[in-house]
């Protein structure tokens, strides 16, 4: 991917890019009773930070300019 304004930028007509992102999310956990939480709840805990992760990713390509 070039970065609008570089060098390499202003010799191009156009350019295509496809960005994405591989993550990898541990979650520890202590419930207040003790207990182990339900699978399903487990899973709504993993996808609430792989929603996180997904978000920041989307802001981070649409502001790409902003972190060169």
């Amino acid at each position: 991917m070039v970065v609008e304004g570089s060098a390499l930028a202003t010799q191009l007509k156009s350019q295509v890019s496809e960005v994405s992102c591989v993550v990898s999310v541990t979650v520890e956990y202590e419930r207040l009773d003790g207990a182990p939480l339900a699978p399903e709840d487990q899973a709504k805990l993993v996808q609430g930070y792989l929603g996180l992760v997904k978000r920041v990713e989307e802001y981070l390509v649409a502001h790409l300019g902003e972190f060169a």
